[in-house]
């Protein structure tokens, strides 16, 4: 079975809460490498970062249709900068395609569910 899930986030949004909250809110929702990730970029870059990362795991949540807890997915890209969406609690295969400006970021994520063999 095949599910797709799509989110948009406003930059400004995740921006204030790293602001308010600090590193609680970091690693609540974001993986250590994720942080470093974003964290690595100048500017308001890390923040895009950031939305377009917690996007993905919204986008996820959506196509897989229950909750998930957000620390358990993790989006690294490959070199090439093509992200990768990885989730242990869940089987199948996950593509994704992040984006983001100044103001929003996007994600749409593709979820395959392995079919169920008797």
């Amino acid at each position: 079975m095949t599910r797709i899930g799509i989110d948009i986030v406003e930059v400004r949004r995740i921006k204030d809460m790293v602001e308010h909250y600090g590193q609680r809110f970091l690693n609540r929702l974001f993986t250590q490498g994720e942080i470093n990730y974003a964290l690595s970029a100048s500017s308001n870059l890390r923040f895009e970062r950031l939305a377009a990362r917690f996007a993905a795991k919204e986008a996820l949540i959506k196509a897989v249709g229950h909750s998930l807890p957000f620390h358990s997915i993790e989006v690294n890209h490959t070199s090439s900068g093509r992200p990768i969406v990885t989730c242990p609690i869940i089987c199948g295969k996950i593509e994704a395609s992040l984006s983001h400006t100044k103001k929003l970021a996007i994600a749409c994520v593709l979820f395959e569910k392995p079919p169920v063999t008797s």
